[in-house]
């Protein structure tokens, strides 16, 4: 009970900054682009041609989760665990009747949310965007297309997963960091590491957290999905415990 205080405290605290806006807003940049070629005759008209209902959630989530959802996650994860920092209110927060844990899974679970909603979003805006292109082209007949809903929920839920590890860490380093730059700076440089790694094709990508966004998204690393998954669920939970105890050896008062 007393977690979940503590949760709806953090989403208040969200409510009151642009996270809610910003989530909704990356979560239709790339459905937007999207509809807006398809519109114009570009050539993803061509691209889900074969399978135009299906190709769409496709070529939508591929484009969105190996640059925009790391990114995103990035920028989420360090920058709403700054919230105590800028408000100088760490104090308050520990002088609370809640415990260093509960304030710890809070954060962390109120950042998820966000993820959570940026990936129903973007569901929600691909769905939109087959809308608008059922009525600017009906020859397509959209909407009498075989709908590969089992496909879709395995996907959201794969990119989910593959996301864990790189959100954990990027949670611990937004906690221990005073300035914000420094978090976003670190997880920049890593993605795109991780991204040199998989153009690279190297094994190590198998390993690197911020490389595993990308595997249900590549055919060729698809048959590591299973393994990969575990890792990034292992490193989430080592990464959480880490920071936990780091979190709460550290006197945040300022």
């Amino acid at each position: 009970m007393k977690l979940l205080i503590a949760l709806r405290s953090e989403m208040l605290k969200t409510k009151r900054t642009a996270s809610f806006y910003f989530t909704l807003v990356i979560a239709a940049f790339i459905p937007a682009i999207l509809l807006l070629n398809i519109l114009t005759g570009g050539s993803d008209l061509e691209a889900i041609s074969k399978d135009p209902l299906n190709g769409i959630f496709r070529l939508g989530a591929e484009r969105t989760g190996i640059a925009f959802f790391p990114m995103f996650v990035i920028m989420v994860c360090t920058l709403l665990p700054q919230i105590e920092y800028r408000n100088i209110t760490w104090k308050q927060v520990f002088t609370s009747p809640q415990t260093k844990g509960n304030v710890f899974l809070a954060k962390f679970l109120n950042t998820n949310l966000l993820i959570v909603l940026f990936l129903i979003a973007n569901l929600v805006f691909l769905s939109l965007v087959i809308v608008v292109t059922h009525i600017t082209n009906p020859e397509l007949n959209l909407l009498h297309q075989h709908f590969d809903a089992s496909g879709l929920l395995i996907r959201t839920v794969n990119t989910y997963i593959m996301i864990l590890a790189l959100c954990t860490i990027q949670f611990w380093i937004g906690l221990r960091f005073r300035n914000f730059i420094i978090p976003i700076a670190v997880g920049l440089v890593l993605w795109i590491t991780g991204m040199v790694l998989i153009f690279e094709e190297s094994s190590l990508a198998a390993f690197f957290p911020y490389s595993f966004q990308i595997f249900p998204f590549v055919s060729k690393f698809q048959p590591k999905m299973s393994q990969v998954a575990w890792i990034s669920v292992a490193y989430a939970a080592i990464f959480l415990v880490l920071g936990f105890l780091d979190f709460r050896s550290k006197r945040l008062t300022v």
